[in-house]
């Protein structure tokens, strides 16, 4: 099973309903959902612990680690294993023809559908290779959300199902896909405080790139980094 094509097929259904949804219900119906996902999986789940905790090996707290990613299973962006195997890659070959997430070298189409989660990389995160709960995510990926998707499906209303299996799944993917659209052009990574504010603090993409390590992306509206202090 192609890891990354399963992972395409789910979330060109995500979109579907997502956008489906936001015709189906009010806005004062979906707009308080979005925003609560967008706080736990683009932020919490996403740019704190896939990104700056997972990826880039900062310390968080075990109970926060072991929440978190339970939590980032359902935002169908890919394993903990294939999205930090993904991004170190990018981070080894910024730029370049090998940089998975490079606009520049692949377009803007792959970046945004083709570029979050690749297995095939998995000799980047030696160190996650000898976590047994993150093995346990990646073999059962699929697996467990299907379960997760078919059991909320029918025993809960549409609504429900939407906000706590579409929106998820919806926004963790397009924060990570339009900061990789974005947070690059011709002469490099680069910043851009409104793509920051928006996705917790993504498009301080240079600052993030000067100093990859560090947990802080160097501005004082990176709420990414707030959510970090309260999970290390």
């Amino acid at each position: 099973m192609n890891f990354r094509l399963v992972l395409l097929f789910a979330q060109i259904l995500i979109h579907v309903v997502f956008v489906y949804g936001l015709f189906k219900f009010s806005l004062t119906s979906t707009l308080p959902v979005i925003i609560l996902c967008q706080i736990i999986f683009a932020g919490l789940c996403g740019t704190v612990f896939f990104h700056r905790v997972v990826t880039h090996k900062n310390k968080i707290n075990p109970i926060a680690e072991n929440i978190l990613l339970a939590l980032s299973t359902i935002g169908l962006s890919g394993s903990a294993l294939a999205w930090a195997a993904t991004h170190r890659t990018h981070h080894r070959f910024s730029d370049t023809e090998k940089d998975p997430h490079s606009p520049k070298h692949i377009g803007y189409f792959k970046t945004y559908w083709y570029s979050s989660a690749d297995a095939t990389s998995l000799r980047y995160v030696p160190d996650l290779l000898r976590k047994k709960a993150f093995l346990f995510q990646h073999r059962y990926y699929f697996q467990i959300n299907l379960v997760y998707h078919l059991i909320v499906l029918f025993t809960m209303p549409f609504y429900v199902y939407w906000a706590i299996c579409i929106v998820p799944g919806f926004v963790m993917w397009f924060t990570g896909s339009v900061t990789n659209c974005l947070s690059h052009d011709i002469r490099g990574p680069r910043n851009n405080a409104l793509l920051g504010i928006a996705m917790a603090g993504e498009g301080w993409h240079k600052n993030h790139h000067t100093d990859p390590s560090n947990p802080s992306f160097k501005s004082n509206l990176d709420w990414g980094h707030w959510l970090y202090k309260l999970v290390s």
